[in-house]
């Protein structure tokens, strides 16, 4: 067997696998004599007091002894020396992923002489300069969560939150482990189960049971080195292993109680919603039910008369469903009644921008060179005769207004509308003790998840998602000698989603579309993607029918991993390494199922780059039967591949009884992504000139620009493709460099203080876990092109939207000629792994009552963080500086000039196949694309906070959690203009200044067990006794706000209103401060000034608690009965969501929705435990 192992370790280095995180503890210490002298040889048996196993190990020349790999738990320790009595400690627990240090002193005397220390497990970190949280399992299982997903109780922890809402707490929600902000970094954190990835393209696949869960730890900061891919925190969640004694739980709660959301209560009682009304109150709770229920087993593994596994072999099994049909209460915008008989005449009422001109009066303006010019509609009404058939059926699928609105139509839809989803989680885990030397473990999970959710009351907003996930995972401890023990594991992860719409199968031609269209289309998609059509008008300002066609692909997630640990002298070393393969097979549908955009382009005037009016202009034009865009989509399949090594060397060096040392180094290589069949786009060629340039210049030539003479009018660059024109198969080169040096320190300045602290460098990830192949060329977009002359002709309509037909997909075969006249996007050739330098000091104190106080300074520095790049922009010198409204420059680069791109095959389709052209096309640097650009490593960030935690662990019936922290976040990761050389500096998206968080549990001391009560009767007892509260606050800052590229002539000290509570839904800050508001003076082709947020300039904050009360009945000696009565959000604070931030929109300033699923919500539940 020893063989076996070196010869395995000798593969795992020399095949660069390394180690996956470690969610099991280790408990480590030095044995003494009573003069301080060290005991070698002293053996040291520790044991597990339920599952009854026992793992031994031996003081080595130093008086040094350590065992890795330990389950959580409750563990009796017993140490025998010859000449010493023996020392027993009992009642030791180790939390998951724990180093904890437990030195022993032994008495002179005879080894069958017994000391029985009955010292508490220690309180402080003596051994790693870690940060973090753990949660034990009565708080895991006791603490309220909406849903159940032990991952949500991460938010808990100091330096840790996330921007979602408290819809994460359900089980198939999967951003709750990952999607997590944490010190100064998001969406980059890992989480393991059972030590094995459980993560599926950021985010966890696995929500085990909370009764399931032994213990649940997040380290935010690990010095560890053998942590690695990630750079934000480890999740760590660790499944109960049976023990000697059967036990289990059953369990179902239900709420069919909620309070009535804020906006529904509002709808309810404002008086412009029509009158108040017994059925408007019914409606307000209707169709809310949240069901949970399910069981656990967890036991030793024993077959009558066959096998008897108690000591040696152990089950767990739990089994969990979930079913949500839940109201979601918004405000939405549907087209009025005049409007769909074409009557925008109410819309003057705003303002004159909101006029509608007719599109087909369209001519060259005699007066203004290179612009278009054309004719309002009398009173702003366009005649029943003009309204196209197509137009005037898609509109019946919006429902009718029921509320008033704001004067340009806003906002005058209310609607409670549903989401159903159910959730199916079961989880096995086998332990097995093969020898004292040898111990595995077999986990197997599955979940499946469904949902069906729809935005207004119609099909054709419908979606569906169909989501399977399985995961397998497999352990191995050996221990080659009391110094040396060797780790190998696998895991697998899987997941399905399958995302279509509640339309598919759609005949178009019910709508009044062309049978021919229809058969073009099936012709070169795959039919069954066909749905009702995506219907965009005027931006999104009115609510969107339908949506993409949705996707159906599998992801698979591989790891192998294997480690050793040596203990010499004081040093515990360890060295191993990880290697993971990650594939996903699949496909989008797209836009098989046309999309309609309707914009303002023909309908605003009097010329065509007049201000746009915020909301009509585009709806006008789908009355007309004129789309200003859209598309249809011909995808290919795609059988992406990354893969990632790491290797690792790490030592805990016990330097003396005051000082422990964490020292190690990691090397991560993240393999390029490859795509099976070489379908995709690999990199932009800068250095070549285009194959068209040649034609597009002759063309050029009959009417150059001044500013741009022939010579300097040349077409360079192209797309490259993987596997072709001896570009590699990989997408990118590898980064190599990527070592993450880590080091930590834990001094004991007293007995009950700890001073701790630490660097570190940790690195993202950039393959198919943040991004896909880019298939451009192998999947192929039709554009709808209405006109080719500025709207003075109209080619595509909406019953005929692809005059020259569906376009196929050339794949590779035009070489640097793919994609000509579209945005194109590219791989770095270079890509670098983003990586995290962070640092922390942190001084620990034990406080009486089994208190613990630390307090932190955390630190964080983000680099070659991958931001987007455009390549392609307008010239800074073209663009005004002026900080109002510059006509003359508009007019210039606006300027429809001579297209030389007209009449050349390969820009047919798109948006540059017109006769002519805007000035400000023929200035970029590459003209013959809409846009060029690519994720390039030259963003960073900087963080900065103080965290605070105060801790009781369980004593007496109470224990408490209380953090508060205090930070600045900043980063530059986009750019103000496309035309800087830097990206922005500014507060994060992601800032929070002050989070405060409280959680807490306390059995009450009355009953018969505890301080009041102990000799109460049975009536007594069972009415007052074993009652337990719990529950936790959060409280937080709110988002950081922004304006867009806005004029403001004020201050910004006058945006914020105070005090805080004055803030209301109707006006959250103060839109007088400053702002331009008309849209006909707002900016375009300028040099932006104005940041993208402000630190001073919030959206609403967290202010939440969730409480919860249980009443135990013990009905059998080892049964007992529990009731829950739990209350979410139980003040009903409202969390509103961030305001309308755009000045020219009539809802400016105003909130008109939750954020989250807020409202208060009663459960009550039933458990049964034995």
């Amino acid at each position: 067997m020893r063989r076996l192992y070196s010869l395995f370790l000798i593969l795992s280095f020399g095949a660069a696998a390394a180690i996956a995180q470690e969610s099991r503890g280790t408990i480590h210490g030095i044995v003494t004599d009573p003069t301080g002298a060290v005991v070698p040889g002293a053996h040291v048996k520790i044991q597990h007091t339920q599952m009854g196993t026992v793992v031994t190990a031996v003081t080595n020349e130093a008086g040094h002894y350590e065992a890795p790999f330990l389950l959580p738990g409750i563990y009796d320790i017993t140490v025998e020396a010859q000449g010493f009595k023996t020392t027993i400690r009992r009642g030791i627990q180790l939390r998951v992923a724990d180093r904890l240090e437990l030195d022993f002193v032994l008495e002179l005397g005879a080894v069958t002489e017994s000391v029985v220390v009955s010292a508490e497990t220690p309180l402080l970190d003596t051994s790693t300069a870690n940060l973090g949280m753990v949660l034990y399992t009565q708080q895991v299982q006791d603490l309220p969560v909406v849903g159940g997903n032990p991952y949500y109780l991460g938010r808990l922890t100091p330096g840790v939150w996330t921007t979602g809402g408290r819809s994460a707490g359900n089980p198939m929600d999967q951003g709750a482990g990952t999607q997590l902000v944490v010190h100064g970094t998001y969406n980059t954190s890992e989480a393991v189960v059972d030590g094995a990835p459980n993560v599926v393209e950021r985010n966890t696949q696995l929500s085990p049971p909370q009764d399931l869960v032994q213990e649940f730890k997040i380290q935010t900061l690990a010095y560890d080195a053998s942590v690695g891919h990630t750079a934000g925190a480890l999740t760590s969640v660790s499944i109960k292993a049976g023990t000697n004694e059967l036990h289990g739980t059953g369990y179902f709660n239900e709420s069919r109680w909620r309070a009535v959301p804020w906006f529904t209560n509002r709808w309810i009682y404002d008086p412009t919603t029509g009158p108040i009304t017994e059925e408007k109150k019914k409606s307000a709770l209707e169709g809310w039910r949240h069901r949970r229920g399910g069981f656990t087993l967890t036991g030793p593994l024993y077959l009558p008369r066959l096998y008897d596994g108690r000591n040696r072999t152990f089950f767990s099994f739990g089994f969990e469903k979930l079913y949500i049909m839940r109201n979601l209460h918004g405000i939405y915008t549907v087209p009025t009644m005049e409007e769909r008989r074409g009557d925008f005449s109410a819309l003057l009422k705003a303002g004159s921008v909101y006029q509608i001109y007719d599109p087909f009066t369209t001519i060259p303006s005699p007066t203004r060179k290179g612009r278009y010019e054309r004719k309002p509609f009398p009173g702003n009404i366009i005649p029943a005769s003009r309204l196209d058939p197509i137009a005037l059926k898609i509109l019946q699928y919006y429902p009718e207004p029921n509320q008033a609105g704001t004067i340009d139509g806003r906002n005058n839809y209310f609607r409670t509308r549903d989401i159903d989803r159910w959730n199916r989680t079961i989880v096995h885990r086998m332990d097995h003790n093969i020898s004292d030397r040898q111990r595995i473990f077999v986990r197997w999970n599955n979940s499946q998840h469904d949902n069906i959710q729809d935005t207004l009351p119609t099909k054709a907003t419908q979606t569906i998602l169909d989501r399977t996930g399985w995961g397998f995972a497999f352990d191995d401890v050996y221990t080659v000698s009391p110094e040396t023990i060797v780790n190998f594991r696998y895991g697998l992860t899987y997941q399905n989603p399958y995302t279509y719409r509640g339309t598919q199968g759609f005949d178009l031609t019910t709508l009044g579309f062309p049978r021919s269209l229809v058969e073009m289309i099936a012709a070169k998609t795959d039919p069954a993607g066909f749905a009702f059509p995506m219907i965009y008008i005027d931006g999104g300002a009115y609510t969107q029918l339908s949506d993409t066609g949705g996707s159906n692909y599998k992801v698979y997630y591989q790891t192998w991993s294997g480690s050793l640990t040596r203990m010499v002298g004081t040093h515990s070393l360890k060295a191993g390494g990880e290697f993971r393969l990650m594939r996903e097979n699949g496909y989008n549908y797209g836009n098989v199922a046309p999309r309609f955009n309707f914009a303002s382009t023909y309908t605003r005037g009097p010329y065509d780059n007049s201000p746009a009016a915020p909301i009509g202009q585009g709806l006008a034009s789908m009355l007309l039967g004129i789309p200003t865009g859209g598309q249809v989509n011909v995808n290919a399949s795609r059988a992406e591949q990354s893969t990632f090594w790491g290797l690792f060397i790490h030592d805990d060096w016990r330097v003396s009884r005051k000082l422990s040392l964490n020292v190690g180094v990691r090397w991560e290589y993240e393999g390029p992504t490859t795509e099976r069949f070489n379908r995709s786009v690999r990199m932009f060629d800068f250095s070549v000139e285009n194959p068209v340039a040649q034609a597009a210049r002759a063309n050029y030539a009959l009417n150059p620009l001044p500013e741009l003479p022939l010579d300097q009018f040349r077409l360079m660059g192209g797309l490259r493709f993987a596997g072709v024109g001896g570009q590699p198969r990989t997408l990118w080169k590898g980064d190599g460099n990527n070592f993450a040096p880590r080091f930590g320190f834990a001094y004991k300045l007293t007995d009950k203080t700890i001073l701790r602290g630490g660097y570190g460098i940790f690195f993202d990830m950039v393959g198919i876990d943040r991004q896909d192949v880019n298939q451009g060329g192998f999947s192929q977009t039709t554009n709808i092109i209405p006109s080719l002359d500025n709207g003075i002709t109209y080619r595509a309509t909406l019953a005929n939207p692809f005059p020259d037909g569906i376009q196929t997909p050339p794949g590779a075969s035009q070489g640097l000629a793919t994609y000509l006249g579209r945005s194109v996007t590219f791989f770095n050739p270079n890509m670098l792994n983003p990586y995290m330098q962070r640092w922390s000091l942190t001084i620990q104190r034990e406080l009486p009552g089994q208190i613990v106080f630390e307090v932190s300074y955390v630190g964080n520095r983000g680099t070659k963080l991958n931001i987007t790049r455009e390549f392609d922009p307008i010239p800074e010198r073209y663009l005004s500086k002026s900080p109002e409204r510059d006509q003359a420059v508009i007019d210039y680069l606006s300027e429809q000039v001579p297209n030389p791109f007209y009449g050349i095959p390969e820009f047919a389709g798109t948006s540059l196949a017109g006769k002519t052209i805007s000035r400000a096309q023929l200035l970029k640097p590459y003209p013959h694309f809409t846009s060029v650009s690519a994720s390039m490593p030259y963003g960073y960030s900087w963080f900065h906070s103080m965290q605070t935690l105060v801790e009781r662990r369980m004593r007496g019936g109470l224990m408490f959690q209380l953090s508060w922290t205090y930070s600045k976040f900043m980063d530059a990761t986009s750019y103000l203009n496309d035309c800087d050389l830097r990206p922005e500096e500014v507060v994060s998206e992601y800032d929070r200044t002050h989070r405060f968080v409280l959680n807490g549990i306390y059995e009450l001391p009355f009953g018969r067990g505890r301080r009041f009560g102990a000799n109460w009767n049975g009536w007594l007892n069972a009415l007052l006794g074993g009652w337990q509260l719990q529950g936790w606050y959060e409280g937080q800052t709110g988002d950081p706000l922004g304006f867009g590229n806005a004029i403001f002539r004020g201050n910004l000290k006058d945006i914020p209103i105070y005090p805080v509570s004055a803030r209301k839904a109707e006006r959250w800050f103060n839109i007088d401060a400053g702002f331009e508001r008309d849209a006909a003076k707002q900016l375009a082709y300028n040099l932006r000034k104005f940041n993208s947020r402000f630190s001073g300039i919030r959206g609403d904050g967290i202010n939440n608690f969730d409480l919860s009360m249980f009443k135990r009945f013990r009905v059998k000696e080892r049964v007992r009965i529990e009731y829950r009565l739990e209350a979410f959000n139980a003040l009903n604070h409202v969390q509103f969501d961030n305001p309308n931030t755009t000045p020219t929109s009539t809802t400016f300033g105003q909130v008109t929705q939750e954020k989250g699923h807020g409202q208060r919500q009663i459960t009550m539940g039933i458990k049964v435990l034995f």
